[in-house]
């Protein structure tokens, strides 16, 4: 996705900081759900978030993906803490996307929440009940039988 928005001109760009719970919850998406992650906003009709390791943005599906906003260039490197905001650069492709900034955001973490809810609830195996005969368990505290 990087290489498609470097492709894009510009309409105004700069750095802004994303709260940690929401940068958090992204990222450990990308880290455990197939990428690129690709969700329809509610309140937009033709709008879609695509996240991938290295980029998240907004597209307008309606005009060939064509990007609105876009989060890029997360200063990760330097992290100590988890609990602190993360600075990265937002490149605006429309001259009204600042309107859809946190509210995408917002969705995007809520929803992602939820996959990963699901998807943890998914592969959380339970583990039947084992009928091993207590002849071949070592009870703690009991010693081996001398001959």
């Amino acid at each position: 996705m990087i290489k498609r928005l470097n492709d894009i001109p510009v309409y105004s760009s700069n750095q802004t900081t994303i709260e940690a719970a929401v940068f958090n919850t992204i990222r450990l998406a990308t880290q455990r759900l197939a990428l690129p992650i690709r969700m329809t906003l509610p309140r937009f009709q033709y709008l879609d978030i695509i996240i991938d390791h290295d980029s998240w943005a907004c597209v307008d599906r309606s005009l060939n993906d064509l990007p609105v906003v876009a989060w890029t260039e997360f200063e990760t490197a330097s992290r100590t803490t988890l609990h602190l905001p993360i600075t990265c650069k937002v490149s605006n492709y429309h001259f009204q996307s600042s309107q859809i900034v946190d509210g995408a955001l917002a969705f995007t973490q809520m929803a992602l929440e939820r996959k990963l809810s699901a998807a943890a609830s998914a592969t959380s195996i339970q583990s039947p009940p084992t009928s091993i005969s207590q002849l071949y368990c070592r009870l703690p505290g009991t010693t081996s039988q001398r001959r």
